[in-house]
């Protein structure tokens, strides 16, 4: 896909309302909730709620991958956009061939 400057505005708002945006609710929340309605002090609920954002970034940056690979962004641009806006981690290329990888098999069977 043509690198304009709409697509790349596209990949970046789409990861942050798929990624970013989602993870500070759900820690935000499950932080509170964990103060208010457990004995946890607010360092084991922080740990807690960590954890809970991991997990999902995990998962929702996988999901944000797989959605940008099929509307044909191209790989690097996806790792440029990505790495830069903090939704993916320097070592998240790999993961990124991966899927490619995967989807590319899906669509030759």
């Amino acid at each position: 896909m043509k690198n304009t400057s709409s697509t790349t505005f596209q990949l970046y708002v789409s990861g942050l309302l798929i990624v970013k945006l989602p993870i500070l609710l759900l820690m935000l929340i499950s932080f509170v909730c964990l103060i208010s309605f457990t004995s946890l002090d607010s360092s084991k609920a922080m740990i807690i709620s960590l954890i809970i954002g991991w997990t999902y970034w995990e998962f929702s940056s996988r999901f944000w991958i797989k959605w940008a690979l099929k509307r044909n962004f191209e790989k690097d641009e996806l790792y440029k956009i990505g790495s830069r806006s903090l939704i993916l981690w320097p070592r998240d290329k790999k993961k990124i061939d991966k899927i490619a990888a995967q989807l590319s098999n899906k669509d030759n069977l």
